[in-house]
């Protein structure tokens, strides 16, 4: 009898679910590529508006004219004096003649009872429990023992001062074996002078003073010392101060004074600070248009509204500041050696700008920013501003963008949702599908044993 034979065998239910998982994932997978490009976009769209940020701080400062205000400064005699430069000011020399340094009021106290004191520790006998500090007409009361257990001592009465915070500082000085207590204001000059009060008497002046049973010895007195104003003269006009830091002295200057003499402040315009300030502003903008750019040629490749803000921006470039004629005065960025290259960047022609600088300094801060807000900072700060505002392309673009991502981000929550299903559908289906024809195999072989 002839025999029967079959190709009916198990099916690879893994292999064939993954080869139909592939299919029915190309929706979700087209959503994630979507995904993927919108976030380029507005990863594109946060470098062009990090770099309007910058462009606008930049113009902004140069709409105030205050960069062409930067000056370098010199002090003649630095041990007499020393110089730094803050902001504005007017270049010139000014001649100095210090005849007094501010100073801080000073008391020594190095006696106990008319005996040197030898353990700062020690208990001071009868001091009383409290002492009061007057500083500038605020009167601070310090509590000596503030628990019953305290005692009076050297070191307690310069502990409990410094945290009191009454604007005088104490310390415990030991020289051969005796201590002292020193007390000084905290800041230099007359209105800063201490008085104390506390068993005793201030004198008010470097010796005859008692506290809480301290007094001076002829030593200490002369280690004592009184508040006093720095007094100079400024080009030949008398000026007092109560520190030895003065910063009100010379316009856009900080100056610093150490020791009695003469020394000249030089004032003069710097201006590596005023090309650094320069160059800043054309490099913020050339990276505008570097970033404008990149998207451009990247991932907004069609979008309209990136290039309207390049546009924006050159347009303000070449238009001359209103009202001023070129021909007399500076209208355009290019007659202070700022132009617009071929490829729509910006250069700086230093030489060009100092010339132009020297020439006439007004007109070059006019052109950067005046009262009628015209200037070329002007218009770039404001046209920025409105780039970057609630209803402006940067705003609204990254609204739509989002709203964008939003929507695929859901497409693809119900899109996995659904290929799980489906995954878990197709591998039951081909699994019920494998045993049915493992039994038809099985059956197939038990005819095919019966007619052999």
């Amino acid at each position: 009898m002839a025999s029967i034979t079959t190709s009916v065998g198990t099916l690879d239910v893994q292999s064939i679910v993954s080869q139909l998982m592939t299919i029915e994932q190309q929706p979700l997978q087209a959503s994630q590529q979507r995904s993927s490009k919108y976030n380029t976009q507005l990863s594109s769209i946060g470098q062009i508006s990090s770099a309007l940020s910058a462009l606008q701080s930049s113009a902004s400062k140069m709409s105030t004219g205050a960069f062409l205000q930067q000056f370098k400064a010199g002090s003649t005699d630095t041990s007499i004096a020393t110089v730094t430069t803050t902001t504005g000011g007017t270049a010139g020399s000014y001649a100095l003649n210090v005849t007094q340094l501010a100073k801080s009021r000073q008391l020594v106290f190095d006696q106990f009872g008319g005996s040197a004191i030898t353990d700062p520790k020690a208990t001071l006998s009868g001091a009383p429990t409290s002492l009061t500090l007057t500083v500038g007409g605020n009167s601070t009361v310090i509590n000596l023992t503030p628990s019953a257990s305290d005692t009076v001592s050297l070191q307690s009465i310069s502990d409990r001062i410094n945290q009191s915070g009454a604007g005088v500082s104490a310390s415990v000085v030991q020289n051969n074996g005796q201590y002292k207590l020193v007390l000084a204001s905290t800041n230099s000059g007359s209105d800063n002078a201490f008085t104390i009060s506390a068993g005793g008497t201030d004198s008010g002046s470097t010796s005859g003073s008692t506290l809480l049973g301290l007094t001076q010895s002829t030593t200490a007195a002369s280690e004592s010392a009184a508040a006093s104003d720095a007094l100079l003269t400024v080009n030949g006009v008398s000026v007092s101060s109560g520190s030895n830091h003065l910063t009100n002295v010379i316009s856009g200057a900080n100056v610093d004074i150490t020791k009695l003499g003469q020394s000249t402040i030089t004032m003069t315009s710097d201006s590596s600070g005023i090309t650094s300030s320069l160059q800043s502003f054309v490099d913020a903008y050339n990276q505008v248009k570097s970033a404008v750019d990149s998207a451009r040629s990247g991932s907004l490749k069609a979008n309209a509204s990136v290039l309207a803000i390049q546009q924006k921006l050159t347009s303000i470039l070449s238009t001359p500041v209103a009202g001023v004629d070129a021909t007399t005065s500076y209208a355009y960025l290019a007659q202070a050696g700022i132009a617009i290259q071929k490829d729509g960047t910006l250069k700086l022609d230093q030489t060009a700008f100092n010339k132009a600088l020297s020439a006439n300094p007004t007109a070059v801060a006019n052109l950067f920013g005046n009262t009628s807000s015209t200037g070329f900072g002007d218009r770039l700060s404001a046209a920025v501003n409105d780039l970057l505002g609630p209803k402006g392309v940067i705003e609204t673009s990254k609204t739509s963008i989002n709203s964008l991502i939003t929507s695929e981000t859901s497409l693809q929550t119900n899109l996995s949702a659904k290929l799980t299903a489906r995954q878990t559908m197709y591998t039951q289906q081909y699994t019920a599908l494998n045993a049915v024809l493992s039994k038809m195999q099985q059956s197939t072989s038990n005819l095919a044993n019966l007619l052999a």
